[in-house]
């Protein structure tokens, strides 16, 4: 099994948006990203577990359903021009992350799922926060959105 250097989100750092709901869901699935980390260290080590980490990979991806279809619905309340756009790119991911889970079920290759837990889906999700989010949160408040 490969080592790799991973990349490693700390909710304390990554990128804030305008709109509170937007940062706990992130902070949620920053934590539930590290956790599954923790899982897949776990597994490298020895491949016990299998269960644990398969319900974890599960939750990460029903978290992210319901995470992108908040922002997608928002996006479509508030009239946000670049939506098609940006509920495209939670399409891709979205399509992404289940044919890894799939992938997983089916042949267990903990190195493409690593390579996606700690590579992958962290660049991605930074550079999509500090991009499409961080713009729909500012039009949202810029065109009368109410914080709870």
């Amino acid at each position: 099994m490969t080592t790799l250097t991973k990349i490693v989100l700390d909710v304390e750092t990554i990128p804030r948006v305008d709109l509170d709901f937007m940062n706990n869901t992130h902070f949620e699935e920053v934590a539930m990203v590290n956790s599954l980390g923790e899982l897949i260290d776990d597994y490298q080590q020895s491949e016990r577990d299998k269960v644990a980490l398969t319900q974890a990979l599960d939750d990460w991806l029903q978290h992210t359903q319901t995470h992108f279809t908040r922002e997608n619905e928002l996006m479509i309340d508030i009239g946000f021009p670049m939506y098609p756009m940006h509920s495209g790119e939670h399409s891709r991911v979205l399509e992404d992350m289940k044919d890894k889970l799939v992938l997983w079920k089916q042949q267990h290759d903990i190195d493409l799922l690593a390579q996606y837990v700690f590579i992958d889906w962290p660049l991605w999700f930074e550079a999509h926060v500090n991009s499409m989010d961080m713009i729909t949160a500012r039009f949202t408040l810029m065109n009368g959105y109410q914080q709870d």
